[in-house]
């Protein structure tokens, strides 16, 4: 089995990375952990003069925390990690299908002020 499991650095999503790794350890799945870096498109502008390399170094550090947490959690490796930016809720639907994910685990609520009422902007839009 394989599952995404998109990590954002928040409690929740350490423990959607708990469990999916609970269940890739009984099932012999494996875990793939992914961040995606939502980027405002002022932050956009002002990254296209930079190289591919810049780029990535700047990914990596902001994903780095988030992967972190989450293996701290996490009984199983190793644990792959992806990384991609855009739109949250798009990128992982898209990545979940052009990578044949079976199964995608992640927290109801992330980080953001705005996801307190009952359900996440992001992950209200990966079940529809």
């Amino acid at each position: 089995m394989k599952i995404l499991v998109p990590v954002d650095g928040s409690d929740q999503a350490r423990q959607a990375a708990q469990w999916a790794a609970r269940r890739a350890a009984e099932a012999g799945g494996s875990v793939t952990l992914l961040h995606v870096h939502a980027i405002p498109a002022t932050e956009a502008m002002g990254m296209a003069k930079l190289s591919r390399e810049e780029i990535s170094a700047i990914e990596d550090r902001h994903a780095a925390p988030s992967f972190e947490g989450a293996r701290e959690v996490m009984d199983i490796e190793p644990v792959e990690t992806m990384i991609a930016m855009g739109d949250p809720g798009a990128e992982i639907v898209g990545i979940a299908k052009k990578h044949d994910f079976e199964l995608i685990v992640m927290g109801s609520r992330g980080l953001s002020p705005l996801r307190e009422l009952l359900l996440g902007s992001v992950s209200e839009h990966v079940i529809r």
